[in-house]
């Protein structure tokens, strides 16, 4: 993994880094010499992470960790400060952290207060405490969101509902942010290859199943890598896309583009 984006001075905070999109992209921000705060609620999760950076020779005075639950308020109130007070500042924050309730039935009540208190209340909350620092460095935000915020997905609903709420909080707070100079942009992956939904309980014969089905979908015929997701990531949180501000990207393959074609003998 290597990036042509020089981050050497900045600071970039990444949740949902102890494995998949986050732990790719923490790796080449580090790489591109950023100091780095990882998260995640895996002890093991954030070692690996750790290592990975560590093996690539970045000094470990340039990484911090903090560990928990992204939608607990201590949680999200330690990234920040925390951050500020070993590095100085925010530059990038990467609201990475995201998923669905650990179950086969996607449809319960208690499913949808998972889903929003995860993949939309936590990043909005942690928005709301890097912005004044933000501020002060004409910093930006990237969310991962999902094209599941754009294209239905029956088997896991009320986590395309809370992406799609993810993707109009960019376009409502980039207004709001960019008279004081920060951007917020969504990552939008397509189907990528992490522990997404053997994280969500479902079982490996089903996950192969969904696999397959995705796959035959996807006009490149095959699944997204974290480190294609990092490496956009690196693009939008840096000053070669100064420009954009409210966008949603979808990087997926072509998966929302596929039209089935009539076979004619």
């Amino acid at each position: 993994m290597s990036s042509s984006i020089d981050y050497s001075g900045k600071v970039v905070i990444i949740t949902g880094s102890s494995s998949g999109i986050g732990q790719a992209a923490a790796i080449l921000f580090a790489k591109s010499g950023a100091s780095v705060t990882i998260h995640g609620r895996s002890e093991d999760g954030i070692k690996k992470t750790t290592d990975l950076i560590l093996q690539a020779g970045i000094p470990k005075e340039m990484i911090h960790s903090v560990k928990g639950s992204v939608t607990d308020s201590k949680v999200q109130k330690a990234l920040i400060d925390e951050t500020v007070s070993k590095f100085g500042k925010i530059d990038v924050l990467i609201n990475n952290a995201g998923g669905s309730v650990d179950s086969r039935d996607q449809r319960t009540m208690e499913a949808l207060d998972y889903c929003l208190d995860v993949n939309l209340k936590a990043p909005i909350a942690l928005t709301e405490l890097a912005i004044p620092h933000l501020e002060k460095t004409k910093g930006n935000i990237v969310n991962v969101s999902s094209i599941a915020a754009i294209k239905t997905s029956p088997t896991m609903p009320f986590y395309g509902i809370a992406k799609a709420g993810l993707d109009h909080f960019a376009r409502n707070y980039a207004a709001i942010l960019a008279p004081k100079g920060v951007r917020i942009n969504n990552l939008n992956p397509g189907a990528t290859d992490t522990a997404i939904f053997s994280r969500a309980g479902i079982p490996d014969e089903m996950i192969a199943k969904m696999k397959q089905h995705y796959t035959d979908l996807i006009p490149f015929h095959r699944w997204g890598t974290s480190e294609e997701m990092g490496e956009f990531l690196i693009f939008m949180a840096s000053e070669k896309a100064s420009y954009m501000t409210g966008q949603t990207i979808s990087v997926d393959g072509g998966i929302l583009i596929h039209s089935p074609s009539i076979k004619f003998d």
